[in-house]
């Protein structure tokens, strides 16, 4: 099969590198550094497109496309999904479900979802003023394709107030924000792959932590790690994936779908926004729980049928990252590379690579330090660290035992506590059956 990767963040290289040693042929794509240089991910791995729009002439040699990204080159794309192109990604009605956070919260509740109350905003001096009328702090979200740092979960009304001032003293409005009542309860998200067959019958469910430091401390940078499983029953799904069934085939979707959700005190899912796109890293911690061929399956969901194979175990991803991460005040050339050293050849097979490429660098061979072709970074974010097994506990020691060993020659960086925090709160969605037959570890009881 010929598969065209059309990659605008470079985070599609592990799928590019697991479809070519299946047997693939592959054209990775993504767009040159914000230097304008070509960007390096991939290089010397996979064959890489460099060429400002060179996806475009590839497009009838593929048998399958894969966009990555739904915020950029959607407009591009929308003739190409017209014409029937096998793409397996999101298209333009898709893409509005997650980037245009009104209308998203607007199909919630049309199908039946309770979302929690949320004020649209254009104007920084009339959220302010509504913060300090209502007296309440808010989860401040984005609308478009904006800067993640521009979302904020306030602790309280003043301090809201005190970021929505410097955004405005700082010109960040872009496209309006959103600010959103918060709620309590245990923060769960549930994914599934959907075609015009509907919705394969293992889903997702899935735990991120977004901040870059422990215990959600730090900047948001998207996300740092996430624990993921796939089961053919879940409560989750049904109450909150399920009911999008007709209206996702309406809008002729193919591909991952997601939905983030708070269970609060009373047992109910509220949902936080869509994810219409593969997850990062998700997308690269589902693979090591796909058996099977890597991408045969997509082609498969694109023409109504459900080939996808999957384990019963939850796997646990961790980033690695290093340089000025998660910002990008030094160019991509500035933070490449670096050598990547204790990577032996288990443990590449426990890790996802992104930001690398390989490169000549001095390399430790015995007692002697040679100079060879290795793989080297190519960026900050660099890879990503993978353990599975039969409970949480297990998986996380399995990715911790990989990211411990591995190092850079720079200031690596990666949360040691991915997944720590479903100890509890597994408990408590078990309370509310969900999630029931999942452990945290061999000895507990949820």
């Amino acid at each position: 099969m010929n598969l065209l990767l059309i990659d605008h963040h470079g985070t599609g290289l592990h799928l590019a590198m697991l479809a070519e040693k299946a047997g693939h042929s592959v054209k990775l794509w993504i767009p040159p550094s914000h230097t304008g240089l070509p960007n390096q991910v991939g290089a010397g791995i996979v064959e890489r497109l460099y060429s400002r729009d060179g996806w475009k002439k590839w497009m009838k040699w593929a048998d399958l496309i894969i966009p990555t990204d739904n915020a950029h080159y959607i407009q591009d794309l929308k003739p190409f999904f017209q014409d029937g192109f096998p793409i397996f990604g999101a298209n333009e009605q898709g893409t509005r479900l997650e980037l245009d956070r009104t209308f998203g919260q607007d199909v919630f509740s049309a199908h039946g979802l309770a979302v929690n109350k949320y004020e649209v905003f254009h104007d920084y001096d009339e959220a302010i003023e509504f913060v300090k009328k209502t007296n309440k702090a808010y989860a401040s979200k984005p609308l478009g394709d904006s800067d993640k740092a521009l979302s904020y979960v306030a602790h309280s009304p003043a301090a809201l107030v005190f970021k929505l001032e410097r955004w405005k003293r700082k010109k960040k409005l872009q496209k309006g924000f959103i600010l959103q009542e918060l709620v309590e309860g245990q923060e769960v998200a549930i994914g599934g792959w959907f075609g015009p067959g509907g919705w394969c019958s293992a889903v997702c469910e899935n735990w991120e932590e977004k901040r870059l430091m422990n215990g959600g401390l730090g900047d948001n940078t998207g996300e740092q790690g996430t624990v993921v499983r796939y089961v053919r029953e879940s409560k989750l799904f049904t109450d909150v994936l399920a009911p999008f069934t007709e209206y996702l085939h309406s809008i002729e979707y193919v591909g991952y779908v997601d939905v983030n959700c708070i269970v609060n005190s009373s047992g109910q899912p509220v949902p936080l926004e869509w994810t219409c796109r593969f997850g990062d890293p998700t997308l690269n911690i589902q693979s090591f729980l796909h058996e099977g061929d890597p991408i045969e399956w997509m082609r498969d969901l694109l023409r109504g049928q459900d080939t996808l194979r999957v384990k019963k175990d939850i796997a646990v991803g961790v980033v690695l990252s290093h340089g000025d991460y998660p910002y990008k005040f030094l160019t991509e050339e500035e933070v490449s590379g670096y050598p990547l050293d204790g990577l032996t050849q288990d443990r590449k097979r426990r890790v996802a690579f992104a930001y690398v490429k390989r490169d000549r660098a001095p390399v430790q061979i015995g007692r002697m330090v040679e100079e060879v072709e290795t793989f080297v970074t190519a960026g900050n974010y660099v890879l990503i660290g993978v353990g599975v097994g039969k409970t949480v506990n297990r998986a996380r020691q399995e990715a911790y035992e990989t990211m411990w060993a591995l190092n850079i020659p720079s200031n690596r960086m990666f949360r040691t506590d991915i997944g720590e925090r479903l100890e509890k709160d597994l408990r408590n969605l078990q309370r509310h059956g969900f999630c029931s037959d999942m452990r945290y570890s061999s000895s507990s009881s949820s």
